[in-house]
């Protein structure tokens, strides 16, 4: 009789647990809403070689731009990446701007889909593998 509730408690426990996760990995991996809390991350490539006053002034010019929050600009690989509110400002526009307003040729960098699967750690297995794996883990965890 004692068995029969220990096994019926642990199941119980396993299938809330499980519930649990599941609601969790949905509500992390869920889309988010642009609002005007979201910080977003831009790059933009210079073509032309930098120097330490342009970078300065880049930078410069970038901080005083309405929604950037911070700005790092490195010469030597000629880029500048870039935090800002995407609800206050458009990081492509900003980037024409800063080109002519610098007079330095620059584009936004936007990485191609592949870059973008293959570029984050989190996603470097897909969600049908990801669920594989859990699965195999589950059920070897419950065999033994």
């Amino acid at each position: 009789m004692r068995s029969k509730t220990v096994v019926k408690s642990v199941l119980i426990t396993t299938l809330v647990l499980f519930v649990i996760l599941v609601v969790h990995i949905i509500w992390v991996t869920r889309p988010i809403r642009n609002n005007a809390h979201n910080i977003a991350m831009a790059r933009i490539d210079f073509q032309a070689p930098l120097n330490d006053a342009q970078g300065k002034a880049i930078t410069q010019w970038l901080y005083a731009q309405k929604g950037v929050t911070h700005v790092l600009c490195n010469t030597s690989s000629k880029i500048a990446v870039f935090t800002f509110y995407p609800s206050q400002v458009n990081a492509t526009q900003l980037a024409s701007q800063l080109s002519r307003y610098m007079q330095i040729p620059a584009t936004r960098y936007l990485p191609a889909k592949e870059e973008i699967e293959n570029g984050c750690p989190v996603i470097s297995v897909s969600t049908q593998q990801k669920i594989e794996q859990l699965t195999h883990w589950f059920i070897h965890s419950v065999n033994n």
